[in-house]
């Protein structure tokens, strides 16, 4: 939560910024534009152009931040029904599951290709809060399948939403070379219906 709330305070300072500048340009045209002839431009400028490539740029980067501001705010008002925590090491996983009765795993590499001892086992059509940090050095958790990636950096702790759309067996790995080992830490996750 308090991970967001940096996240968001972040954006605001930006937009606050990227309104700044193209406020400032526009009024400064329209002081061009409106203010006494002798401070005004001169006659080879086009007036409406300049204008309008400063409007339309200004209102494309406003919309964009408003897309953005949106997707923040329906990350931040959407419950996750279950906390997983992930710290990568050299060269396993670790997972503790709010609603795993185990409690706390490591996820080893088995000699089988894309096998690990224990994946990850999360439910289907459940939104998840991931937290994401790394004992070492600094590993990325992806998952191609689902388009996902979050870096796990020492001392901090990345916080993203996760919904599991879709059952199966999912096999990714760390992305973020991260010693001799790296090729040997896999990421699988199971998708399973709790109801079956």
């Amino acid at each position: 939560m308090v991970l967001n709330t940096l996240y968001m305070d972040l954006v605001r300072y930006v937009v606050c910024l990227c309104s700044f500048i193209p406020a400032s340009v526009c009024a400064m045209l329209g002081w061009q534009l409106f203010g006494p002839y002798e401070w005004s431009m001169l006659d080879n400028e086009n007036d409406q152009l300049e204008f309008a490539w400063t409007v339309v740029p200004t209102f494309g980067i406003i919309g964009l931040c408003c897309f953005n501001v949106r997707c923040l705010l329906y990350d931040y008002f959407t419950p996750a029904s279950a906390v997983v925590k992930i710290v990568g090491h050299q060269w396993y996983w670790n997972y503790e599951v709010s609603h795993d009765p185990d409690g706390s795993y490591d996820s080893y590499m088995c000699d089988f290709l894309n096998s690990v001892d224990k994946p990850l086992r999360l439910h289907y059509r459940r939104a998840y809060s991931l937290l994401v940090t790394s004992a070492d050095v600094i590993h990325s958790f992806a998952l191609p399948s689902f388009k996902f990636k979050v870096d796990a950096v020492p001392g901090r702790i990345n916080q993203v939403s996760f919904f599991a759309d879709r059952l199966g067996v999912f096999v990714g790995y760390c992305s973020e070379l991260c010693g001799a080992g790296h090729a040997y830490m896999p990421i699988v996750v199971e998708v399973v219906d709790p109801s079956i």
